[in-house]
């Protein structure tokens, strides 16, 4: 009787061994089969999280997955005060507020009565430093030309983010077709609605997960559908619908987490979803590009009418070419030019693709996007992986410049000053965009008598900012005899060369970006001249406050003006929110005024009137197309 009950057991665990044998070889088959990815479903980030609960969690804390949001199902996507605030400009009053039901509303009221126009809140978009928001008008979502900044709590009108000058004396913005008015025509301004922007086709394309506009061409109508709102597990890994119903089987599952069976799975590898530090530099590179570097079809119609065809582990080259300085748009190589330095980096975001592309560490070595960057590490607001951190991102490559001493010889400067760091010579901070400055993804040698050829910002004087691009070409010359070249012939500005301007005297000529530019470097130097009259830099900032033509340059400036501030004279002596960079021009000036009046005797060293007079000669007023 023993014996019979132990040879049934026996015949079971044999049974039992040939069945999870034949299944693991047909696992190790299964995991050794590639997926062509293309047209596959997808599963949404709910399903990724059962069994991925850490990724889930270091996904959630990130801006990606806030990107886009529903404002109709989740009352915490809205950040905005709509409490029944007000907000005026540009001759239109708009109340942020909430319906009988609790949805969130703007309202528009024109200057001198007129029809009121009623805005209900559906999406959001963004959520670090504003946010943007959407309202519906048929079968299209507009964004509305008021946003919220989230890091001040409070209104502005997207004239303030976008390079766009104050309004008054132009023509109205061309407008897409079937645009609502919420203030421009008749009874309103000419640029009130430049910025409202259809989501459909564009907005959608990098906020979300398989973006479709599905565009009617011949009725100009969209059934625009996305797989997931915001960016989610899907827009980096592919689609996973069959990578969840593979992963149902826990043989596979743990033939993948304890390398049985094919060397695919001994490798981890899992051909029904992309695993993106699998891929090669180039690839990894271009799953980032897709959204971090804007990009142009060769048959737009096809993207609009049927969505983006890439999926993560593509050559993005397939099916876009990113945008250069001198792509052509209908025959016309100048269209993009205004968005790149002329020569050819880019100086606004959502080009930091190209930066790469342009950089010797990727062309002659192995740099892609994610040896800096973890979509699952370090503090969200950038994404910088710990072990990239400060001179690391650099010095894990160039082992020898990593101990002090050797930085020193490198730099010729102190290793305890901001100038040391690897970052501030070579990704200097020349790159516009979401109303702040940011470093240039283009790594390069930095040389400023090549960047007063090309007529762009240096990386010398963005510190030394008291200092000539002519002093930055000597210093370097005297620094580095051996790399330092003879100084071509510089391009002028307005009828004078630009090597005799300082960083101070930039900040009133030039086009808004190199406005910008310099406002911005105002607070950040760090060495000599530029830290040793704060209250020179202070006078600037103050006339940049009252007198500028771009609220987005004004609001640079304020912040640039407040940290230095807080550096030399502490924290709590402005009222600072009084001041706002997109209110009325009398407010505005007196702000400023107030601000300057609030500080103590001396702190602040008015520029030379004259001197700004002239400058301000030289600056252009024109907006930059932005490719928003």
């Amino acid at each position: 009787m023993v014996r019979g009950a132990t040879l049934a057991v026996l015949l079971a665990v044999i049974a039992g061994a040939a069945v999870v044998w034949r299944g693991g070889r047909a696992i190790a088959t299964d995991l050794a089969t590639p997926r062509d990815l293309h047209g596959a479903d997808y599963a949404g980030s709910g399903a990724c999280r059962r069994c991925h609960p850490d990724h889930d969690r270091s996904w959630r804390r990130t801006f990606h997955r806030t990107m886009t949001q529903d404002a109709t199902r989740d009352a915490s996507a809205v950040l905005g005060d709509f409490s029944g605030t007000a907000y005026r400009y540009g001759g239109v009053t708009v109340r942020m507020d909430r319906d009988g039901a609790g949805g969130a509303r703007m309202t528009f009221a024109r200057d001198g009565g007129g029809p009121e126009r009623v805005a209900h809140i559906e999406r959001t978009v963004g959520s670090r430093r504003y946010q943007q928001y959407l309202a519906r008008e048929g079968d299209v979502l507009w964004r509305l030309p008021m946003a919220f900044h989230v890091e001040e709590r409070r209104w502005f009108h997207m004239n303030g983010a976008f390079l766009t000058p104050d309004p008054g004396g132009g023509e109205e913005a061309p407008r897409p077709p079937g645009q609502p008015r919420y203030g421009g025509g008749a009874g309103g301004i000419e640029d009130y609605d430049r910025h409202v922007a259809r989501w459909n086709d564009n907005c959608v394309f990098c906020h979300n997960v398989a973006p479709n506009p599905g565009r009617d061409p011949s009725a100009l109508t969209f059934r625009t559908e996305v797989a997931e709102l915001g960016v989610a597990c899907e827009a980096c890994h592919g689609p996973g619908a069959e990578h969840v119903r593979r992963n149902h089987n826990p043989i596979r599952r743990y033939a993948l987490h304890l390398g049985a069976g094919a060397a695919a799975a001994a490798e981890g590898a899992d051909p029904t979803i992309v695993n993106p530090s699998r891929l090669s530099p180039r690839r990894s590179a271009d799953l980032c590009g897709r959204c971090h570097g804007q990009r142009i079809a060769d048959d737009v119609a096809r993207f609009y009418e049927h969505g983006d065809p890439f999926v993560p582990g593509d050559d993005l080259a397939l099916t876009t070419s990113p945008l250069w300085n001198d792509t052509p748009l209908h025959g016309d190589r100048t269209a993009f030019a205004a968005r790149f330095w002329p020569d050819g980096t880019a100086r606004l975001t959502a080009y930091e693709y190209q930066g790469l592309l342009q950089s010797s560490c990727a062309q002659r070595g192995t740099l892609t996007c994610t040896d800096c960057h973890g979509m699952h590490e370090g503090d969200p607001r950038g994404q910088i992986r710990p072990r990239a951190q400060g001179d690391a991102a650099c010095t894990r490559c160039h082992g020898g410049l990593a101990d002090d001493a050797a930085k020193a010889r490198h730099t010729r400067h102190d290793v305890r000053n901001p100038g040391a760091r690897c970052t501030a010579c070579h990704m200097p901070r020349i790159v516009y965009g979401v109303i702040d400055v940011h470093v240039s993804h283009r790594i390069e040698i930095p040389d400023p008598a090549r960047d007063d050829r090309y007529a762009r910002p240096d990386a010398c004087t963005g510190c030394h900012v008291e200092e000539t691009r002519a002093w930055a070409v000597e210093q370097r010359r005297r620094l580095w005899p051996d790399r330092a070249a003879a100084a071509a012939p510089t391009i002028a500005e307005g009828g004078q060369t630009t090597t005799a301007l300082t960083g101070l005297d930039r900040v009133f000529a030039g086009d808004p970006v190199e406005r910008a530019v310099a406002v911005d470097a105002m607070a950040r130097g760090g060495t000599g001249t530029a830290s040793a009259r704060p209250g020179r830099r202070l006078g600037v900032l103050l006339d940049v406050m009252e007198n500028e033509t771009y609220p987005a340059v004004r609001r640079i400036a304020w912040r640039a003006a407040r940290k230095l501030v807080q550096q030399h004279h502490g924290a709590e002596r402005p009222r600072w929110n009084e001041y706002d960079p997109t209110g009325p021009e009398a407010a505005r000036k007196a702000a400023a005024r107030q601000i300057a009046a609030m500080l103590p005797a001396g702190a602040v060293e008015p520029p030379d009137a004259a001197r700004t007079a002239e400058l301000r000669t030289r600056a252009s007023s024109a907006a930059i197309e932005i490719g928003e």
